[in-house]
């Protein structure tokens, strides 16, 4: 497929040029896929990491401080979307998302190297710690940057398809991710699986980022401003130009991203610790549900260039709500693998439908010169709040009641609130149809 670059936003000044849609996708989303590889095999061996690194507490608490670790890194997501996106609004798409890829490689190798709490005590936790460190500021800038220069490459009316491949994008991270995972788990004996095992997955994703570096140093840039004061945009003005966007996409991400980590994420676990299935079958879950957002989030996106991204966010949210409750009932009763599977399925498809247009939408509230500074804000910090709380939320109530209709309801509550903003934010679909 072939695209003529077109303008993305009113003051977007961008060469004509033709290029390789295909190529432009997988350039800018491998950081993204990248990360939740990561992401995922740090979900999935959660359990194994809290006895490795936090063997001195009680299995809740390992659990508890496994995943607390990890939801550190969210913390430094908005640090590093301010500093990678006003980097990436000021010098270029391409040098940002050079840097974030690198970050992550290191970031993956700091995992997979790491000692255990056997051999160098204390030490050991600190360089998970320092790890998602590291990856939270790279992953707060990557999506800014990425996203930015997706829709800059796409025409007024493919923006939203183009943008959906963001999102995309993590779901076959999350699927190769669950694979990996699930097979190591499946075929390996617990002592190899505890000693070595696990680290080959985050050491694979050390592999993958030198690849990444090579296809993103190929694709042209887009940032193309003129040079004038709002290409010099300072941080504070950003701020105060675009509070409203801010905000409300803020709360926006956080309802989508707190129902996709319970979904997602949260699920596996919960059917692990709660319900009795196999860490293996548990496992099997990232898979269908990777694979299923991969093929449904470009469909989204594609139908939001048709009706506007609104009615699709909103279609997809009210069947999220309407769905979640009876479904987690149904497993409950019964909590097989088939059940487990079909349940992670179908909400995925649901979630994936709007979630993808959502991350595209964000993009296009602002200017080419606040572009990636103001999506890395707005996904950082949703990432970051959702991210934390979806965390403990599923963490204490499956280790406290073994129950896992709260995190059901948390779902609920999380996008019917934050719902409501759509009705103040802009149709950029609906626009891009009249260009």
């Amino acid at each position: 497929m072939n695209i003529a670059t077109n303008a993305a936003g009113k003051d977007d000044e961008v060469s004509s040029r033709t290029i390789s849609g295909a190529g432009v996708i997988v350039a800018t989303t491998i950081g993204n896929a990248l990360e939740f590889f990561d992401f995922t095999a740090y979900n999935f061996f959660a359990v194994l990491l809290g006895k490795l690194y936090f063997p001195t507490l009680s299995p809740l608490f390992q659990l508890v401080m496994s995943t607390g670790t990890f939801a550190i890194g969210y913390f430094f997501r908005p640090l590093g979307g301010v500093l990678i996106g006003v980097y990436a609004d000021k010098i270029g798409r391409k040098a940002a998302l050079t840097l974030t890829v690198g970050m992550m490689a290191l970031s993956s190798a700091i995992i997979g190297l790491a000692p255990t709490y056997a051999t160098i005590g204390i030490w050991a936790p600190i360089l998970i710690l320092l790890s998602r460190i590291l990856q939270g500021i790279s992953a707060g800038g990557e999506v800014g940057a990425s996203t930015a220069l997706l829709v800059e490459y796409a025409g007024p009316r493919q923006r939203g398809y183009f943008g959906s491949f963001q999102f995309a994008s993590q779901s076959l991270g999350i699927a190769f991710g669950a694979i990996v995972s699930s097979l190591l788990s499946r075929y390996l004996d617990p002592q190899a699986l505890a000693s070595w095992g696990w680290r080959t997955v985050f050491l694979m994703g050390t592999i993958i980022a030198p690849v990444g570096i090579y296809i993103r140093m190929r694709i042209n840039e887009t940032l193309h401003l003129k040079p004038d004061a709002t290409a010099r945009r300072s941080l504070f003005t950003i701020l105060m130009a675009h509070a409203k966007e801010l905000t409300l996409g803020t709360l926006l991400t956080f309802g989508g991203t707190s129902a996709n980590f319970i979904i997602l994420f949260s699920l596996p676990i919960i059917a692990m610790k709660s319900l009795g299935l196999s860490q293996a079958d548990s496992m099997m879950a990232g898979v269908v549900t990777g694979l299923v957002g991969f093929v449904v989030s470009p469909i989204g996106g594609f139908v939001s260039d048709l009706i506007g991204r609104k009615p699709v966010i909103l279609i997809s949210r009210v069947l999220v709500i309407a769905a979640v409750v009876p479904l987690f009932v149904w497993l409950k009763a019964d909590p097989t693998v088939t059940r487990l599977l079909i349940v992670e399925g179908v909400l995925a498809a649901l979630a994936a439908f709007g979630g993808a247009t959502a991350i595209g939408w964000m993009t296009e509230l602002f200017p080419a010169s606040a572009r990636a500074t103001g999506m890395a804000i707005v996904y950082s910090l949703g990432v970051a709040l959702s991210g934390v709380i979806a965390q403990f939320v599923s963490t204490y109530f499956v280790g406290i009641s073994a129950n896992i209709m709260p995190a059901a309801w948390y779902v609920v509550v999380c996008l019917t609130f934050t719902s409501i903003v759509l009705f103040w934010l802009p149709d950029t679909g609906r626009t891009a149809q009249s260009e």
